[in-house]
């Protein structure tokens, strides 16, 4: 099992130039203020950094549209998880390269489940298999003041799938391991597999049916070498029309080419036409001395150069008329040549004659159509075979799967999962001064009234978290508990509320705990810290610069 633990934590707000910086021991950390000074606010913005979204987030907090980054490390590997406007990255300390996102469901929680080895699959609305958000991940681990003081498997907003208590405490205590997700998740990837193949295989069979209703077997005996001479003719017969619609086609292509440069070049002569008369009368109306107005020469505009102009008109006039006539005598060539096509019609005709020739009352046309329909129909019932094969196999593989998740699910591992849980449930509710009753077990947490009802909801989780530790399979998180003074508890009760918290975690765990007093607790068992500058002011102006300095190159590689 990976072991998960938060390093430090980073909070800026650059509006109000404010910030926070916070490292976490690695064993146990105590988080000491009054009420309002934001102890509740820090340890909720180290699960909103992971996309868990806590319950309740204060007006105050939100409008310091903080930018938050924990460092967190798991099996000693060192990565940076960073929340700024709605978008989230994840910096590996090894490499320039990150992975970013602004879907948490989609995107951001399969990421997380890959590096936490978390493997839980559920069920959807649509009752699709999806991969649960980041606060499935982290649901046992987080107590927070809102919702996990009067009821468990409550810390996060948004854990919408159904029957989420009981899937989360079936899946993190052991009960159902990784392997029983692993296996569900490739079951459920074959079973979409099998699908697509079972309708293929449909369409396939329909189209079998179809063809036969269409062409249905009119007790064809013959075969196309019972007409062995009549298909060599048919055979030539093609051939040769092949090569004549060749040969005109490639006619009609030459012809097309010579027609489109006459046409170029009758239009060049028209507008050449119409440039050249505009000149002529232009110049019929000009004096004979004519004065230019740009430069002041004087240029003749006698009879020999008006002539001149009309000499050049005859010209262009001759080349229109030559390539009106070319543009005549192809387009009649390509009329001449388009009436051959009647060749490639008897053509035709003379293979339809071919197909026409009979032998015991059955056309040659009758098995070659036959011979087409049988072709066709062998090809897609040999596909149907493969089809077939295919299902055999997702199906057999689909048997495999569920015999793996039935393995998973040992009976005997499953008693000693729930008599751990009990054992430790026992301990810690004398431990707490709790009663116990025979309802509890590893998906109902005792019940109580008054004081009482926080220590067994304590007791419970604890209990849960041992069994976690030694029979989970996915990454083990930090325990985070906020405010555990609850229903008033009193001199005795709370110290000793706070010293089981500390003192009865799990091996090689670590614990945030927050806390209005430390009391029953030394600073030789946690790091006890205390934070807020005042009523709902968390952040400091005297931290902006050095946290700001260590954000700022994360922000700008999310930007980039």
């Amino acid at each position: 099992m990976r072991t998960m633990k938060f390093q430090k934590v980073f909070l800026l707000s650059r509006e109000r130039r404010r910030a926070l910086t916070m490292e976490f021991n690695p064993g146990a950390t105590v988080i000491q203020a009054p009420n309002g000074f934001g102890k509740s606010a820090l340890l909720k913005s180290l699960y909103d950094t992971f996309g868990a979204e806590p319950h309740r987030i204060d007006d105050n907090w939100k409008s310091e549209r903080v930018v938050s980054a924990v460092e967190f490390a798991i099996d000693g590997v060192v990565r940076t998880i960073v929340k700024s406007a709605g978008t989230y990255a994840i910096f590996d300390g090894a490499g320039p390269g990150h992975f970013q996102t602004s879907s948490v469901s989609s995107e951001l929680a399969p990421h997380l489940a890959e590096l936490l080895d978390f493997r839980l699959l559920m069920t959807d609305k649509r009752d699709d298999v999806v991969v649960p958000p980041p606060a499935y991940a982290f649901a046992p681990y987080y107590v927070d003041q809102d919702k996990s003081w009067n009821s468990a498997w409550t810390p996060f907003k948004g854990m919408y799938l159904s029957d989420s208590a009981r899937v989360l405490a079936d899946y993190h205590s052991g009960l159902k391991p990784n392997e029983y997700y692993v296996a569900l998740a490739e079951r459920e990837k074959t079973k979409r597999e099998l699908g697509e193949v079972q309708q293929r295989r449909r369409g396939l069979v329909d189209a079998v049916s179809h063809l036969e209703q269409a062409s249905p077997d009119a007790g064809l005996h013959l075969t196309l070498d019972d007409f062995a001479d009549e298909t060599a003719r048919l055979v030539a017969e093609s051939q040769r029309l092949h090569e004549r619609e060749v040969e005109h086609r490639e006619k009609l292509a030459e012809l097309a080419d010579v027609r489109s440069l006459w046409s170029a070049q009758l239009a060049v002569a028209k507008a050449a036409l119409a440039e050249l008369d505009e000149v002529f009368a232009s110049a019929t109306h000009q004096p004979v001395d004519v004065e230019c107005p740009s430069c002041g020469e004087h240029y003749s505009n006698d009879i020999a150069a008006r002539f001149k102009i009309a000499s050049d008109g005859d010209t262009l006039t001759a080349v229109a008329q030559k390539a009106q006539e070319e543009i005549r005598k192809t387009s009649t060539e390509i009329e001449k040549v388009q009436s051959n096509v009647a060749a490639v019609a008897e053509a035709i005709t003379r293979v339809q004659a071919v197909l026409s020739v009979r032998r015991r009352d059955i056309s040659l046309g009758d098995v070659v159509a036959a011979e087409g329909r049988n072709s066709a129909t062998r090809i897609l019932r040999r596909r149907i075979e493969e089809a077939e094969t295919q299902i055999g196999q997702l199906t057999a593989r689909i048997d495999e799967m569920v015999a793996e998740m039935n393995r998973a699910l040992d009976r005997k591992r499953s008693r000693s999962i729930e008599a751990c849980f009990a054992s430790h449930l026992s301990r810690a509710a004398q431990r707490l001064d709790v009663g116990l009753h025979s309802g509890s077990s590893i998906t109902l947490p005792p019940r109580a009234r008054g004081s009482e009802g926080p220590r067994g909801l304590a007791a419970y989780y604890y209990a849960f978290l041992h069994t976690a530790r030694e029979y989970g399979s996915a990454t083990f998180c930090p325990i985070v508990v906020d405010a555990p003074n609850q229903q008033g508890q009193d001199r005795e009760h709370l110290p000793a509320m706070i010293q089981f918290l500390v003192r009865d975690r799990p091996n090689d765990s670590q614990l945030i705990l927050a806390v209005e007093e430390a009391v029953g607790v030394s600073g030789e068992e946690a790091t006890i810290v205390r934070v807020g500058q005042g009523r709902n002011r968390l952040l400091s102006e005297e931290a902006y610069d050095d946290v700001a300095a260590h954000i700022m190159p994360f922000l700008t590689r999310m930007v980039l």
